[in-house]
């Protein structure tokens, strides 16, 4: 098993993001020390973030400008050291060319903070280094592996995969990764399908809680109380649920609708609700605090997410929201789209429909709002499937050793494209 593992971020901590968190913390309760390098760190003075957990490291790199110059200064310092990195990395870029500022940023910056990090790494002496996600943090992995001379993996999920269609130096990160790790059944297929020749193993190892909560009788209130948990993007589909929650109310169904998150469209949603006029009935909540979400979840009766595809290709993997609340004993209502029909069983963990119809989303939720004995056999029935697929001590085990094959310990399986875990 090796000691210590890198694994470079985006911005740490997040809250739209804890399930990386949780994957981190699960590693560290296997014995790895774990590093955190955020790319981005947009602090501001006098105004502290969420709390770091003790079991974890964060190395912080400082300003974007203080990258920036860094950037520049070792740049200089590693063509010296290696001068044919300027061939070899124009090559790649030719190949693998962004068509897209999104890809330029993440290519440009993944770059930028390799070579501004790379004396830093070469100091820490990490085992390996991994990229939690195909852009830039993956770039940043790539560059100080051929850099440092460290083995590294990357993790590719959902908009890094499909979003403009992927990352666009997915493919020469393919090839020199030890092994990708991704979370649906659904991504390994994908992967498995575009990257025939790839020489990365394929590690398929889902998020996990690392506590399940104890779930106990819900008090009927006489309406049904409707939860969404997610980023007010397009992708999480909730503009179709306030279509939906105004057809509840045209029927006359007894309801209330939390919707917790914060995004780009928040504007949109809330003249949708204004307009269909359930100011009292739908509720824009924002973002929360992790405890505020499972204090959601225990009020709730029904979860609901309405995801769908997006005009750029993104959509999600399977989205930890769902677990999360098959733990609590919710029925989901959920659509088809990305890897959510790996947990989302029609009929026994949830009801499955096409969330661009309104009708249908709303029949759902009547259905279950008029039906207590369906809602608790669904609920069990997804608190069944977290208990067996989504424990973070199980799921993380996976990734543990695949870290040991990484580092020479236990043995590479270069080439294998073996999907463990499940």
């Amino acid at each position: 098993m090796p000691r210590k593992i890198a694994y470079v971020v985006m911005k740490f901590p997040t809250l739209s993001q804890t399930f990386i968190e949780r994957e981190m913390r699960a590693l560290a309760a296997q014995g790895l020390e774990v590093e955190v390098h955020p790319c981005l760190d947009f602090r501001r003075a006098g105004r502290p973030g969420p709390a770091v957990p003790p079991e974890l490291t964060v190395v912080r790199a400082g300003s974007v400008g203080r990258v920036v110059l860094a950037g520049l200064i070792g740049a200089g310092r590693e063509l010296g050291r290696r001068p044919g990195l300027v061939g070899k990395g124009w090559r790649v870029l030719a190949k693998h060319r962004p068509r897209h500022a999104e890809g330029w940023f993440h290519t440009c910056w993944g770059t930028l903070f390799a070579l501004a990090r790379a004396g830093e790494f070469r100091r820490r002496k990490v085992e390996v280094i991994h990229g939690a996600w195909a852009t830039a943090p993956a770039t940043v992995a790539a560059v100080l592996g051929e850099l440092v001379g460290v083995p590294y993996s990357f993790g590719a999920h959902a908009y890094d995969l499909h979003r403009h269609g992927g990352d666009p130096l997915l493919p020469a990160k393919m090839q020199g990764a030890k092994f990708v790790h991704t979370t649906t059944q659904t991504n390994v297929e994908h992967l498995q399908g575009r990257f025939p020749g790839r020489k990365a193993e394929i590690v398929l190892a889902r998020r996990g809680l690392t506590v399940l909560p104890e779930v106990g009788e819900r008090v009927e209130s006489g309406e049904l109380r409707l939860l969404s948990v997610g980023r007010l993007v397009a992708k999480k589909g909730q503009i179709y649920q306030v279509a939906a929650a105004r057809e509840l109310a045209r029927r006359g169904v007894a309801f209330r609708l939390r919707i917790l998150g914060e995004g780009p469209l928040r504007g949109e949603l809330e003249a949708a609700v204004e307009a269909a006029g359930l100011g009292g009935r739908v509720e824009l909540v924002g973002e929360r605090s992790p405890a505020e979400v499972q204090a959601a979840y225990r009020w709730a009766d029904v979860f609901w997410h309405t995801g769908i595809v997006d005009a750029q290709g993104d959509r999600d993997g399977l989205p930890n929201v769902v677990p999360e609340a098959f733990a609590h004993g919710l029925p989901v209502i959920s659509s088809a789209a990305g890897g959510a029909w790996e947990a989302v069983t029609d009929g026994v963990t949830g009801l499955i429909v096409d969330p661009t119809d309104a009708g249908a989303l709303a029949d759902a939720a009547e259905r279950l709002a008029r039906d207590a004995g369906l809602r608790r056999r669904l609920g069990a029935g997804g608190r069944a499937w977290v208990e067996e697929n989504f424990l973070a001590e199980v799921n993380t085990g996976h990734l543990a050793r695949a870290f040991a094959r990484a580092a020479g310990n236990g043995g590479n399986q270069e080439g294998g494209g073996k999907a463990d875990g499940g």
